[in-house]
């Protein structure tokens, strides 16, 4: 379904500005030299490095009095064209590397759970509608992009429900085993099992 891949999209770029920094972020490179990104590192590799993010305001953190707080953190921030702020290397390359890891996905293939597989779809649609929101909010995303990717989201979520899931064949079928394991994002199942 293109509107879901599309709305996957939207999720990894999102994630940039906002969601990145809710949870630490390893970065690893496996055996054949190629460099992963990921919530935990995985089990055989514990030297993973986490990343450090610049905190959403645009600063690295450090303290600034109260009355020169605004103009401190504002000096060092660069903007785009449009008025949103820009992202720090780390959390673009990190982007870039959510993008990738979001469309992969598990090898280990789950059974069919048709309710825990809509609850895969609604929490993703949701943690981007609160992510994109929080974008807007911290100036990462501006109220049109929002504004006109909002309800396309909630358009592609209203498609999915058990019932759906219950009748589906095919690909859509696929795509909600695909959904069944909460490793998986909509954008690899998407990919993998288009509909």
């Amino acid at each position: 379904m293109g509107k879901l891949a599309w709305m996957a999209c939207v999720a990894a770029v999102w994630a940039w500005g906002a969601g990145a920094q809710a949870q630490p972020v390893y970065k690893w490179v496996d055996a054949d030299g190629k460099t992963h990104y990921g919530s935990q590192p995985p089990p055989a590799k514990q030297d993973a490095e986490p990343l450090k993010l610049q905190s959403n305001n645009g600063s690295s953190g450090g303290s600034t009095s109260s009355g020169n707080k605004g103009a401190s953190a504002k000096a060092g921030q660069q903007y785009n064209p449009d008025g949103t702020k820009k992202v720090s290397k780390d959390v673009e390359e990190f982007g870039e590397g959510l993008k990738k890891s979001l469309g992969t996905v598990d090898s280990q293939q789950a059974p069919l759970n048709c309710a825990v597989a809509v609850d895969n779809i609604h929490y993703q649609a949701d943690l981007m509608l609160e992510v994109g929101q929080k974008n807007v909010r911290d100036g990462y995303m501006t109220q049109a992009a929002f504004d006109s990717a909002a309800p396309k989201i909630r358009e592609a979520k209203g498609k999915y429900s058990v019932s759906d899931c219950q009748g589906a064949s095919g690909n859509k079928k696929s795509f909600y085993q695909c959904m069944s394991s909460s490793k998986n994002h909509v954008t690899g199942c998407d990919k993998q099992y288009k509909h």
